[in-house]
């Protein structure tokens, strides 16, 4: 049997889940009606981030975010009180890896608070400089839109694609 790691009620393992298998409706359901989301990109000048406000916001978001085709791995987490801190890696099909560092305000089992800082993962970008990583895949003919992207521009388009869902 496995053991639940929880913050104030909020179940982590599931959460945990739903991220990786990139869920929207999964992980929205672990969020507070009022909840909370800022995203800050670690490689811009500080006005760079943006706050979404309400569950409803953060679907959009979510949605956005899941629908790139990344792969998407929670590590590193710490679970305690009424706040989890936790790094996600997402692998991008173009082989662009970006790594979000996020910590979760929790109370009655709900996330009502997060932060994310956003950046570039920067030991895939030193393992290419210096000749040791793998070879960057590059995919011509079966690309899709928006995973040629850099990681602010990924960032920027879910932000754009989360005020484009508002004025439907």
């Amino acid at each position: 049997m496995t053991e639940r790691k929880t913050a104030n009620g909020l179940d982590f393992e599931s959460l945990r889940l739903g991220i990786e298998r990139c869920d929207p409706d999964l992980v929205l359901g672990f969020y507070a009606e009022d909840a909370e989301l800022s995203i800050v990109n670690a490689g811009a000048p500080q006005g760079s981030s943006f706050e979404l406000r309400g569950k409803a916001e953060i679907a959009k978001h979510l949605r956005a975010v899941f629908g790139q085709g990344a792969s998407h791995r929670v590590e590193q987490e710490i679970v305690a009180g009424e706040r989890v801190r936790f790094r996600e890696v997402c692998e991008y099909p173009d082989g662009t890896r970006v790594v979000v560092e996020t910590t979760l305000e929790v109370r009655g089992g709900k996330i009502v608070r997060q932060t994310d800082v956003v950046a570039r993962d920067a030991r895939a970008d030193s393992q290419e400089e210096i000749g040791r990583g793998p070879p960057t895949r590059k995919t011509h003919a079966r690309t899709r839109p928006g995973t040629d992207a850099t990681p602010t521009d990924r960032l920027l388009r879910s932000k754009q694609a989360t005020e484009k869902e508002e004025l439907r």
